[in-house]
This record gives C-alpha cells, structure tokens and sequence, in this order.
C-alpha cells in the first residue's frame, strides 16, 4: 500500500496553521535534523540540511530572537548538539544533542564552534565506559569501512546504515557491544531506540520523550509543532499527544518521510505526514510567513 502524504500548500494544511499559530501564548518549534531537515545520505558525515530549511530557521530564529515569549525554536538530535549546529548554521535558536541529553543556545551572528554545550546533570560519570565500547568496538571490528562511530561523551553510536547487508551489521555490531561490555564491566549504558544505529546511552538518561516533557515544563507553550522521521520521535509525538489532553496546550506532530522510510511508530503518532525534508522546510517556511504575518 502507497503511502498519502499531506500537502503543505493545501488549503487544509493552511487553514490548519492560521487557527493553531492565532492563539495568544508561545509557539515552540521542535525539528530533528538527520532525514527531517537534512537531505539523506549513507554516510552519516554527509548529511546536509536543506537549503530552505535553513532560510527558514533563520525566520523563525529572527522571530524568536525578537519576542522570544511568542516563539521559540530548536532542535532536538541524536548528534551531539556542537555536530547539528557546525550542520546548520543558524543562530538564535536552542540545540539539543544527544537524544537532549545536552543542551546548547547558539546567539544570532555567533560562529556554530562558539557553540557552549552542557550535559544533564549527573551523567558524567559514564563518559570513561562510553569511551571505552567505542574504542572496543571498533577494534573488534576491524574498524570496516560501513561503520560510523560516533562518540558523544556518556554516550556512543555505531551506525551500519552504509553496509551493503545491514542485519548482518547489526548483528555484528550487537555481538561486538557484547563481547566488549565483558571487559569494560557495568557501565550503565542501555540500548536507545534506532534503525540504523546501535545507541547506548544512560539508563536514566530516557530520549527525546524525556526531552520533549522538558521543554514544555520550562517554556509553558501554547502550542507545540514537532517534526521527525525516526521511532525516537515518536516518543516526543507521544508526549506532545499526552500533553494536549492534560496540559492545556495544543500542537501537530509531523512525520517526515526521511531517506530510510518512515516507521509505523512515527506515522501512527503523527497528525501529518510530509514526502520529504523538503517538504518539512517548506512547512518550516509556513509557519514563519503565518506568525511575522500575525505579529
């Protein structure tokens, strides 16, 4: 069965936008970057936003900067937050990296290096066990030329999506993660929901749910718009669904149809369905025209 995909310059997309972005109160954009914003790639260093996307950040930033009590954007990724602001390159908005187990805001005109991160609070301490898997797997691995990792402090990924056979990939992954959890011992890192990656992280760290839940208790929005294309985006779905029956506020999750496809779990969370990361910039776009047009 085809997938439908939503339409942003359909009259009930528009009509949509203009009833949800009239309401008094902030308005709290959420985007992942990797197959949202950013054109797919199998190398996972490759990935580049779309040129819209980032037109319309930097709106949406400008807007935000100017009252940031009516709007505020930012990103929530699985890279760390430095990574998808070198990638960006828009300033006036917030980055969080790692799932938003770390933090960063980006000042408008300020370089991406200059960007300060800062992790949640006591999870320094699995910094030395990520490490070492990440060193041991490679190792184990012969260090292959599919595989990615990619070291973010308490936590580390292993991304296969370049092999040619990816359940064997993971497969091997999975095996080697194993082999060297014996040697470094209890380390307090837990598998992270993903297709295409191995992602150990904090037990206690929880993901882009936990994010999500974060951002609405600190910025008391009015109205939430999150967009991603991955099954660790469903969780922040989740959440945003639970708060508009419970916390007075209303919002649209937006299911992007990234490189790999989309989730069952993403689409079965989302109140739109977009073809594509350029489709997501242009509705990026939307909202910024529909709120500088309102303000």
């Amino acid at each position: 069965m085809t997938d439908r995909y939503d339409r942003v310059g359909g009259a009930a997309i528009r009509a949509r936008l203009e009833s949800l972005l009239a309401v008094d109160g902030r308005i709290l954009i959420v985007s992942d970057f990797d197959g949202t914003l950013a054109r797919g790639s199998g190398d996972p260093t490759a990935a580049a936003i779309e040129p819209l996307a980032r037109r319309s950040l930097r709106r949406l930033a400008r807007l935000g900067v100017e009252r940031p009590g009516r709007l505020w954007t930012a990103i929530l990724t699985g890279r760390t937050a430095l990574d998808a602001a070198t990638r960006i390159r828009v300033g006036g908005i917030e980055y969080l990296g790692d799932h938003g187990l770390q933090s960063g805001w980006l000042p408008r005109g300020a370089h991406p290096s200059s960007l300060v991160t800062a992790y949640q609070p006591g999870f320094e301490g699995h910094v030395p066990a990520a490490r070492a898997l990440a060193a041991g797997v490679g190792s184990r691995l012969g260090h292959p030329e599919w595989l990615y990792v990619e070291s973010k402090g308490p936590s580390v990924a292993f991304h296969f999506r370049a092999a040619s056979d990816r359940d064997a990939a993971r497969e091997a992954v999975q095996a080697a993660v194993r082999e060297t959890e014996h040697e470094v011992g209890d380390h307090g890192l837990a598998h992270y929901r993903g297709r295409l990656v191995v992602d150990l992280r904090p037990v206690k760290a929880g993901g882009k749910g936990e994010a999500m839940a974060r951002l609405i208790e600190r910025l008391r929005p009015a109205v939430v718009v999150a967009l991603g294309d991955d099954v660790s985006d469903a969780d922040a779905f989740a959440v945003l669904h639970a708060a508009r029956v419970t916390g007075g506020l209303d919002g649209l999750a937006v299911a992007v149809h990234g490189p790999h496809g989309m989730p069952d779990a993403v689409r079965d969370h989302a109140d739109l369905r977009l073809a594509s990361p350029h489709e997501a910039s242009r509705l990026l776009a939307a909202i910024a025209r529909t709120v500088g047009r309102a303000d």
